[in-house]
């Protein structure tokens, strides 16, 4: 019986190792994935940036656009004008809050 049992704890102990392994393995794995999540975090908030930059160039121009464009597009920048002002407006109202 004293064999059985020094088989059995060696059995036991090479199933200890081996969990003590994987642990370790996907420890390592988990930080990887952890520091990959973190750098595609920062990748998005710089593309969002980007969009809200793109946005505004976007709606500059074609402010500009109507604004060197003919009579009819008159009623449009006013319209445009007068939206931007109740934006500023709202905004304002919000900071005096």
């Amino acid at each position: 019986m004293n064999n059985d049992n020094g088989a059995t704890i060696g059995q036991l102990r090479n199933k200890v190792e081996k969990l003590v392994n994987l642990h370790e393995k996907l420890m390592q794995e988990y930080q990887q994935l952890k520091t990959q999540q973190e750098q595609l975090k920062s990748q998005i908030h710089s593309q969002q940036q980007q969009i809200s930059e793109l946005e505004e160039k976007n709606r500059v121009i074609r402010l500009g656009q109507m604004v060197s464009g003919s009579d009819q597009n008159t009623r449009e920048i006013k319209l445009k004008i007068n939206e931007y002002i109740r934006e500023i407006d709202r905004c304002l109202a919000l900071i005096n809050r």
